[in-house]
């Protein structure tokens, strides 16, 4: 890992959290309860579990704190929500008082046939101000999660869409090279010098065998004591090829090594930004 590269990394790392920074800020302004206020055909389980999946979804798309579901039930009177509590403002102080929030969505969860429609009344707590949103339905088979993260932007349009996390690529896998040292080349190359060698000298052997032995007495005797040395030499250098390549053959078959992977890298969302967990191996 070169230094300008893991300086890069940290630079990516640092602006992360110089924008999480302000995303943190902004996320603690805006604190929204989803409080189911009026339901039918649904079992209050199922209510409760549709409101804490909003408020979950609330907090994954937009830069606010939601709660929902059973965290707003152990909160509440234990008499409920009064019916008319939104044409009240001592009730909409009171109820954003306990839940510690700054904004309400009221729902009213009515299942026909297989759907369930979700009509949401937003109110700011400290105005008393009250806006119907669009109506979400979710169908029998629909995910909760999905729709209401879809939804979340209709549902409070004065919050900022939480900014898309960048994602350093999956760190990759170590994985074995073999590669050719420098020994390794150099027995490579004696054994082309040796193999090259032996088969020239082998050659021009033979030839001169055959046409001594055609023409009898023609070779003289230092012919044949040359004929002889060349054979020699020519066994010699094949012999010393041979060796030479076997070996090289085996430190190249023996030469695996582990290339790292050189960046490893987790980038986990939270609540108010992100975390960077990088690893850089040199």
């Amino acid at each position: 890992m070169s230094r300008a590269h893991g300086l890069a990394i940290a630079a990516v790392v640092t602006a992360l959290g110089a924008a999480a920074a302000p995303a943190a800020a902004q996320g603690a302004s805006i604190r929204v309860a989803v409080v189911n206020d009026l339901v039918a055909n649904v079992k209050p389980d199922r209510a409760a579990e549709l409101g804490g999946a909003l408020a979950d979804a609330l907090e994954r798309e937009l830069v606010v704190d939601a709660i929902g579901g059973a965290d707003v039930a152990r909160r509440l009177p234990a008499t409920g929500v009064p019916d008319d509590c939104l044409a009240i403002p001592g009730c909409i102080s009171e109820l954003a008082h306990r839940l510690d929030a700054t904004q309400l969505l009221f729902l009213a969860i009515v299942q026909v046939g297989t759907t369930v429609q979700i009509d949401a009344t937003w109110v700011d707590a400290a105005t008393g101000e009250s806006l119907s949103r669009p109506r979400v339905e979710l169908p029998a088979d629909a995910r909760a999660g999905e729709v209401f993260s879809s939804a979340a932007p209709r549902l409070l349009p004065q919050a900022t869409k939480r900014a898309s996390v960048v994602v350093l690529p999956p760190p990759s896998t170590p994985r074995a090279r073999r590669h050719m040292t420098p020994t390794t080349w150099a027995l490579g190359g004696a054994a082309v010098v040796g193999l090259g060698v032996g088969i020239g000298l082998g050659l021009s052997s033979r030839a001169t065998y055959q046409r001594c032995d055609r023409n009898g007495d023609a070779c003289d005797a230092d012919e044949r004591d040359s004929l002889h040395t060349r054979a020699l030499v020519a066994d010699l250098a094949g012999g010393i090829g041979l060796v030479a390549g076997g070996a090289a053959l085996v430190m190249y078959l023996r030469s695996t090594r582990v290339i790292p992977a050189p960046v490893q890298a987790w980038i986990t969302p939270q609540r108010s930004g992100a975390t960077a967990d990088v690893r850089l191996e040199f």
